[in-house]
């Protein structure tokens, strides 16, 4: 019997800047839309309680933690997985990190920014992770990846050879960029053979304007749902046996030449 599709609801938030209890207070209302709606995925965009702040310290927590736990929270009353984003205490520095909680309101991963975007001084004030975990939605082999690792291949790939299927980015992704963002989330998808789902803030913090343009794409690298600067919830099914079939008969993973690639 094939699988059903996966509806996932991608949360475009205009984020209050750096206010916690602001973010999570309105976390409710977009789960419970989202649930309403038929979503079993609740994706918020990257740092969704603060914005991408570069002062990370005064906000840093464990995992578990607050957050997690209030999104656990709203895990079980609603019935579904959310995928959220937080500072997590670390040293020397917090990371940068994101987590999935399942409908019975248990943790059930954990990934940390591998690659702190230099460009915007993040790798000043947080320590990238190491490790890129699969773990299980309904099932379905996921994976997480959080904002600019989306320009660095090689983790996806990673996460294709580990199985995944499906693959989560969290983003603050600005304005002046947006065009990168379409056209790297329509890539990772073809090359992979899996499917992108990318959530991306509205509004503006003290130094950049954030478009939304949240994104699903299948296997194909096609647009399945697509959101514009509106705050709200955008809504797309992934076809899994769609991109099962499509993997069996295009085996374009299973055609690398892993031991030609040693200079990477």
């Amino acid at each position: 019997m094939s699988s059903p599709p996966l509806r996932v609801a991608l949360v475009q938030q205009d984020t209050v800047w750096q206010d916690p209890a602001a973010n999570l207070a309105r976390a409710a209302g977009f789960v419970e839309a989202a649930a309403r709606g038929g979503g079993r995925v609740v994706v918020f965009p990257e740092l969704f309680t603060l914005g991408f702040t570069m002062a990370p310290e005064p906000f840093a927590e464990a995992i578990p933690g607050p957050t997690s736990e209030a999104l656990a929270a709203l895990s079980r009353r609603f019935g579904l997985y959310i995928v959220g984003s937080v500072v997590e205490a670390h040293a020397p520095h917090p990371r940068n990190a994101a987590f999935v909680t399942a409908p019975d309101g248990s943790l059930v991963a954990t990934y940390r920014k591998i690659h702190p975007f230099s460009y915007g001084e993040e790798n000043l004030h947080y320590s990238g992770g190491t490790e890129c975990p699969v773990f299980e939605v309904n099932g379905i082999p996921c994976g997480l990846q959080i904002c600019y690792d989306l320009r660095f291949p090689e983790p996806f790939r990673v996460l294709a050879a580990k199985g995944a299927e499906v693959v989560f980015v969290p983003a603050n992704w600005p304005a002046r960029r947006i065009s990168a963002w379409s056209t790297l989330l329509a890539a990772r998808a073809i090359e992979n053979q899996m499917a992108l789902c990318g959530v991306n803030r509205v509004g503006r913090d003290p130094h950049l304007d954030y478009p939304g343009r949240s994104a699903i794409h299948d296997c194909f690298g096609e647009v399945v749902a697509s959101g514009d600067a509106t705050e709200g919830l955008v809504f797309g099914d992934i076809d899994l046996a769609q991109l099962r079939a499509w993997r069996k008969r295009f085996p374009a993973l299973r055609d690398r030449r892993p031991g030609l690639y040693t200079d990477l």
